[in-house]
């Protein structure tokens, strides 16, 4: 009995053995499995975008290993499914350095997904390259399946703008920006009057695209339009000559402060002010305006510094002249048309030519009905349609009526719903707007371009 046990302890002491070193070998199977999965992976990820061009592709790669026990390994060594043949030596593992490792895949099953724009016949060479880069024989088992996919973009967030790539485009639009702002100081700054001729370019051009572009109800109204005064005005702004502050809306003010002037200065004045020669021949004495008309028929040269100090006393008198009747007829015009008669009938009794003169300078809504169906549209083309249709909404009815009547159709139906519709203006809008209508029409009259029943008598 004793002899039997002996004899059965080798065996239990070799079975406990054995099984310790099991396991072992199958870790190290795994992991021999898991390297070589890998390096195929990483060859062939990396030669796929090479050829592609595009890093949208996923690679997967599951290797089959021969078992340790199967009694055959000797000979499957030489007609392993995915081990290279001697022709294929370079192209498949002989090249990967696997050593020893490469005579235990017993078959490889590939999967390579790329992105659905991949054209058909790059998927050709994909599938080429892989079988020629993994040693692939169907014929032995081997799987190579590719497939095509929509790859889902990521959504792009703000936050990503603080992270490269988009950091450096914002930075380099930050840099970009602050130095066109330093350019800029640094030129305006340098050449103010540069600056300035820049944009008094850039303005007038803008003006003049306006006044070409808008649209005219007739001939009459083009030809007003050619003649506005707002071009007139800038054509005189832009010349920036001496005198060049003498406009037609100071010719009251400049009758008063001529009429005790030396001719020389008067033809001064004649000569930089030709456009308001008419007004100044007719309204001063005409002594003195022919002594200073005649001082002009003579060529010649003056000292600049006797003009420029005439232009400037001149400038400075116009700046401190207080009073005339363009100033009471501007002060009159923000009153009702009650309140504008009581006071004109006040100044009346001190002095009655003033009070007659400012009777046809003062304008009056009511003074519309008057006008040419031409001056009408003219008016309207140049005033705001609704500012408009408020200062008719305060006329008698039958008064407006004769207004309406002579637009035509659609202009004054419009005009109509705006009176109608409208919620009307406030008392100092109303004000404003009857200035600013009252300042067009005088504009227009000095022009020469419409005239009222006032301006007739």
């Amino acid at each position: 009995m004793a002899v039997m046990k002996l004899r059965l302890l080798p065996a239990i002491l070799a079975f406990f053995l054995l099984a310790q070193f099991a396991p072992a070998n199958q870790g190290e199977d795994i992991q021999t499995k898991i390297a070589i999965e890998k390096n195929l992976e990483e060859r062939l990820y990396r030669i796929l975008t090479e050829i592609i061009g595009t890093d949208k592709l996923i690679i997967v790669i599951d290797a089959q290993l021969v078992g340790t026990d199967d009694g055959k390994d000797a000979e499957d060594e030489f007609v392993l499914p995915g081990v290279p043949l001697q022709e294929k030596l370079g192209l498949g593992l002989a090249g990967m350095q696997l050593g020893d490792t490469a005579k235990k895949i017993k078959k490889l099953s590939a999967q390579i997904i790329v992105d659905n724009s991949l054209p058909e016949s790059m998927i050709k060479v994909v599938k080429e390259v892989s079988s020629g880069v993994l040693g692939m024989d169907e014929a032995r088992g081997d799987i190579l399946s590719i497939e095509r996919i929509d790859f889902k973009r990521n959504p792009f967030s703000w936050s990503d703008i603080i992270y490269p790539p988009h950091l450096w485009g914002l930075l380099f639009t930050a840099f970009l920006g602050a130095s066109l702002a330093v350019f800029f100081i640094f030129v305006t700054k340098t050449f103010p009057a540069s600056a300035e001729a820049v944009s008094q370019a850039v303005r007038a051009a803008g003006e003049k695209s306006v006044s070409g572009s808008s649209g005219a109800f007739s001939s009459a109204l083009t030809t007003a339009e050619a003649f506005s005064p707002s071009a007139g005005g800038r054509e005189s702004g832009e010349a920036k000559g001496h005198f060049s502050f003498v406009t037609p809306d100071m010719a009251d003010k400049l009758l008063f402060l001529l009429k005790n002037e030396k001719a020389e200065n008067i033809a001064i004045l004649l000569n930089y002010a030709p456009e308001l020669s008419g007004v100044i021949l007719s309204g001063l004495d005409k002594k003195l305006a022919g002594e200073a008309l005649a001082r002009l028929t003579d060529t010649r040269s003056l000292p600049g510094e006797e003009v420029s100090a005439w232009e400037n006393k001149l400038k400075q008198k116009l700046d401190f002249f207080v009073g005339g009747k363009e100033v009471v007829a501007d002060i009159l015009e923000n009153l009702s048309d009650d309140e504008m008669d009581e006071y004109i009938a006040f100044i009346s009794e001190k002095d009655r030519a003033f009070s007659e003169e400012l009777k046809k300078s003062v304008f009056r809504p009511s003074q519309l009905a008057g006008m040419s169906a031409e001056h009408l549209l003219l008016i309207c083309q140049h005033f705001n349609p609704v500012s408009f249709a408020d200062v008719l909404r305060t006329l008698p009815e039958d008064v407006r009526k004769q207004v309406l009547d002579k637009f035509p159709a659609g202009i004054s139906s419009r005009l109509n719903e705006e009176i109608e519709l409208g919620s009307g203006a406030g008392r100092e809008k109303l004000i404003s707007e009857k200035k600013s209508l009252s300042r067009l029409v005088s504009r227009l009259k000095r022009d020469g371009l419409l005239k009222t029943k006032s301006t007739e008598a």
